[in-house]
């Protein structure tokens, strides 16, 4: 299956680094999509089509963190085209900031959406997906940490969006250990993790790739993606952040997760 794929955003605002792409940039991006003649979905409907093996020509856009300039400045871009997109927010941390303990060192601390924005992006047609209560990477095998993380946010969420949450996007794409994995499968329809490459037929739902929008910046990368293309650069930059990761790890020592990976 080619030409199903779905996009992770985190900041839309100026700024250095991975996590941010400039408002002009994403509204040169949801173009693109536009004219790519792809069926726009949210997370939670491309993964239905997944299972259902009708995924072709289907793109979700998805965010992660739920980041305030996601409510202020992407929404309105992706209303105004009437896209739909999935925005997976930290239940703990809802007006709050990005400073959670498992932050590495020099991350960006960036605000995030308040309650009632959340509520405003649910009641407007966005879905309201899962990235943890704390942001927590779920390596652990420890059940009340995995209970918060997955069982008690998911009812935060719901409670503050007023609609279902049947998505969950992994923290860090850190892979979860058994007991998370199980616990997932028990919670959510869906789980999204970073794997950089397109959706598969043969995919697993609870194990879905995404594109990171900073490696597709380029409009004619993106338009490489969305076409299904794309596939040796991918494997390549994929290849680059795997070595990364086994020398320096995403996220940092966490008091609560007890991991120091």
């Amino acid at each position: 299956m080619t030409g199903a794929i779905a996009l992770t955003y985190h900041a839309v605002e100026r700024g250095e680094g991975p996590l941010f792409v400039d408002p002009a940039t994403f509204a040169a991006h949801l173009d693109e999509i536009v004219a790519s003649g792809l069926r726009a979905v949210t997370a939670s409907e491309l993964a239905r089509l997944v299972r259902e093996g009708r995924a072709e020509g289907a793109v979700a856009i998805t965010f992660d963190d739920g980041l305030a300039s996601v409510a202020r400045v992407a929404a309105p871009l992706l209303a105004e085209r009437a896209l739909p997109a999935t925005v997976f927010c930290v239940a703990g941390r809802l007006g709050g900031t990005s400073d959670w303990p498992s932050a590495p060192g020099g991350a960006p601390v960036l605000p995030l959406a308040t309650a009632a924005e959340v509520e405003a992006l649910s009641r407007d047609g966005f879905e309201i997906g899962c990235h943890g209560m704390e942001h927590e990477p779920l390596v652990s095998e420890d059940a009340a940490l995995l209970e918060r993380e997955l069982v008690r946010s998911k009812r935060v969420l719901e409670e503050v969006a007023g609609a279902p949450v049947r998505a969950f996007a992994l923290p860090y794409g850190a892979r979860p250990s058994t007991a998370a994995r199980r616990l997932l499968g028990q919670t959510y329809a869906s789980c999204w993790t970073t794997e950089l490459r397109g959706i598969c037929a043969r995919d697993d739902v609870l194990a879905l790739p995404r594109i990171d929008a900073h490696y597709v910046r380029s409009v004619t990368h993106l338009r490489g993606a969305l076409a299904g293309g794309l596939r040796p650069y991918l494997r390549a930059r994929r290849a680059v952040a795997g070595m990364r990761r086994r020398l320096v790890s995403d996220y940092a020592w966490s008091v609560t997760s007890g991991d120091a990976r």
